[in-house]
């Protein structure tokens, strides 16, 4: 049966001095220890733009296993620009804040489990969902797409932390290419055209892909059970 690791902290040098219990969470991606707070994340509250879990880490005590990682400015889909200034566990993108010494630090959907991975069901634990294939905007999701133009074929190349990487048979700067990259990503998904559009990312060659009224893990087995089927 899996555990769910919760301890209480008794010595003068734990976390907590106080008798409060402790949550410790593993990262979901490769299973490894990236915080121990006294929040229970599942009943933070959540960030409306992204969906992220938002801790104060003035009102909680929390112990962070991971890096600073510069920052990001990103393009939110009303058109604003948001600077963040992230955390990494490698480089792999698990929280950010909005100021370089804010109180409030924001995880990402589906980066944390209570679970370690190795107290899966049965021993054997699901590929969690990758940062790149997240929620935005209640019911929308967002896939980050590296894109491989002029290919034999379109298919699904690698699915990594970062991003979905596919290639296509148009340049990448032809009038078709985007109406080919949403066919592509159409019929692997099993949507309507109507729930897709596609940005821009950081350069040509990087998309954002919007699926409406998908949720991130659906549309993460989808790619993979696709990527499977398809690699050589």
């Amino acid at each position: 049966m899996p555990k769910r690791t919760t301890l209480t902290y008794s010595s003068e040098d734990a976390l907590a001095d106080d008798g409060q219990q402790l949550h410790v969470y593993y990262c979901k991606y490769s299973g490894r220890h990236v915080l121990t707070t006294t929040c229970d994340l599942k009943r933070a509250p959540k960030r409306r733009t992204d969906g992220a879990t938002v801790l104060d880490t003035a009102k909680y005590l929390c112990k962070l296993n991971t890096r600073e990682a510069g920052t990001k400015i990103l393009k939110r889909k009303d058109g604003t620009f948001e600077k963040q200034y992230r955390q990494n566990l490698g480089k792999l993108v698990i929280a950010y804040r909005s100021e370089p010494d804010g109180q409030l630090l924001y995880i990402l959907p589906n980066a944390l489990t209570a679970q370690s991975m190795a107290e899966g069901p049965q021993g054997v634990a699901k590929a969690p969902v990758p940062p790149c294939i997240m929620a935005v905007d209640g019911n929308t999701t967002q896939i980050s797409l590296e894109v491989d133009d002029r290919a034999d074929k379109a298919q699904i190349m690698k699915i990594s932390a970062d991003n979905v990487r596919l290639s296509i048979t148009h340049g990448i700067s032809h009038e078709d290419a985007s109406e080919e990259l949403l066919e592509f990503v159409r019929g692997i998904l099993g949507v309507r055209l109507s729930q897709l559009s596609v940005m821009r990312g950081e350069s040509t060659r990087h998309k954002l892909v919007l699926v409406k009224d998908v949720p991130p893990a659906t549309v993460f087995d989808k790619l993979q059970t696709n990527f499977e089927k398809h690699k050589k």
